[in-house]
């Protein structure tokens, strides 16, 4: 049986080659990641075509996440890595590019910004200064840890936020990338308000591309602050933890996770957390005690799905730490009792057709599939985690791949365009493909209408 709790990975030079892609997909990914941070088009087009590859082969559809860099501050062009030793001074200049012992960064806000005593921090927390002079287009910062600094790297000043667009040129440019290469969905980096999310939204809707999702990286102090607003304007909400951490105090970390992802399920919103999953599994072939233990905290929270990011992108086991994330979810998903709310008061009728429609199929001992033209429906039953499968049919794969990372949901092509039809297509597929088999029962329906509804509880004996 296909795991509730769904894999991200993240694709970068460890996790290149075609053959390891389809590797991981076969393995249990469902999803994959391009970092628009790194790499050119052509590198990217690889990733797509890998995939798409993958998809075809192993016949699962999979979601094409794009990452856009966003408006971050990052280092410029480093002629050579920069290795630091505590307690040295360093210069950061107003540049593109720069070599010796000089950081070149190019935002000139930045140098607005920031102002003595300040920490600043790189590598999700693991490089840290403390700034120490202050001028114009020039800073004197003393190195707190030791590190290797590269060029790209985003920077940070704790507790800061330099004010940047959203969007900027080189988004829009990703954004038009994405929209021809078919990305299902853009993930918006360092979301303050839920104008940011409505921004992106516009820009798809002028570019007819409207049926790619949104995701919102909760990662900045806005964002947290903000965080109800943004629910409401978003597809999906990723919880970005080394982000996070380098805004917060780490041991606020946990606490801010549990409750995006309550918020979330709360508002209906599927939900991703990512940053050091397995990060240990970058150097070492098998993970440590402690992130076992912060996997299944995650699945118990009700997580959706799980990004790997550096541990496939650049660590030396990317497939090892696929095998050991799918190990522990299928180890310990049908142990956790996840969080349910039934409707509220405010709740309208198609939340609460989603949640009897659960209840009826767990009373009965059934499955549950629904055909959906949007996958507005499924979305619905799966907020409720039900106990049992829930296979979504459609006719469009594009849903189908933005399903894929959706808790506990099992994506079903079928051909059919019409509702009455789909679930016929869909029962006859799921038999077909022994899905389901001899004496199971299943509950099959589609999204609630105006008109006359059909809901159909068949046991399994034969075809319609």
């Amino acid at each position: 049986m296909p795991s509730k709790v769904k894999i991200i990975a993240t694709i970068g030079p460890s996790s290149m080659d075609e053959e390891i892609i389809y590797s991981m997909a076969y393995e249990g990914v469902n999803g994959f990641r391009v970092n628009f941070s790194h790499g050119d088009r052509d590198l990217w087009d690889r990733i797509v075509e890998a995939v798409r590859k993958a998809e075809e082969k192993i016949g699962k559809p999979l979601a094409l996440i794009g990452d856009l860099q966003g408006p971050s501050v990052r280092v410029g062009l480093l002629k050579e890595p920069l290795k630091l030793k505590k307690g040295k001074q360093v210069e950061i200049i107003y540049s593109r590019e720069s070599g010796g012992d000089k950081i070149p960064v190019p935002v000139q806000k930045f140098f607005d910004v920031v102002e003595e005593g300040d920490r600043l921090l790189m590598d999700d927390g693991k490089i840290s200064f403390v700034v120490e002079e202050v001028y114009s287009n020039r800073v004197l910062a003393r190195a707190l840890t030791e590190g290797v600094i590269t060029s790209r790297k985003a920077l940070v000043i704790k507790g800061k936020e330099v004010p940047l667009p959203a969007i900027t040129s080189k988004d829009l440019n990703d954004i038009e990338y994405a929209i021809k290469r078919g990305f299902d969905y853009i993930a918006l980096s360092y979301v303050k308000s839920a104008e940011d999310v409505r921004m992106l939204r516009r820009i798809l809707y002028e570019r007819n591309a409207r049926e790619i999702g949104v995701i919102a990286k909760i990662e900045t102090v806005s964002g947290v602050r903000n965080l109800n607003e943004i629910l409401d304007e978003t597809d999906v909400v990723l919880v970005a933890r080394g982000d996070l951490g380098m805004h917060f105090s780490l041991e606020e970390i946990p606490w801010l996770q549990r409750t995006i992802i309550r918020k979330s399920i709360e508002k209906g919103k599927p939900v991703i957390v990512a940053t050091q999953i397995l990060a240990s599994m970058v150097e070492y072939s098998t993970p440590t005690r402690a992130e076992v233990v912060d996997v299944v905290t995650a699945m118990s929270e009700g997580a959706d799905a799980l990004m790997l990011t550096g541990e496939t992108a650049v660590g030396k086991y990317p497939l090892e730490t696929v095998k050991w994330l799918r190990k522990i979810i299928e180890k310990y998903e049908d142990r956790i009792s996840y969080p349910r709310e039934e409707p509220g008061k405010t709740a309208g009728v198609k939340q609460r057709f989603a949640y009897s429609i659960v209840v009826l199929a767990e009373e009965l001992g059934a499955k549950i599939a629904v055909y959906t033209k949007e996958g507005k429906t499924a979305l619905r039953i799966t907020r409720y985690h039900p106990r049992t499968i829930v296979y979504a049919s459609s006719n469009n794969p594009r849903v189908l791949r933005k399903l894929s990372i959706i808790w506990g949901v099992e994506p079903v092509k079928v051909e059919a365009g019409e509702y009455s039809k789909g679930i016929e297509e869909t029962y006859k597929v799921l038999i077909e493909k022994e899905e389901v088999g001899y004496g199971d029962l299943l509950v099959l329906t589609y999204g609630i209408r105006e008109a006359e509804h059909t809901i159909k509880i068949v046991r399994v004996e034969k075809i319609f």
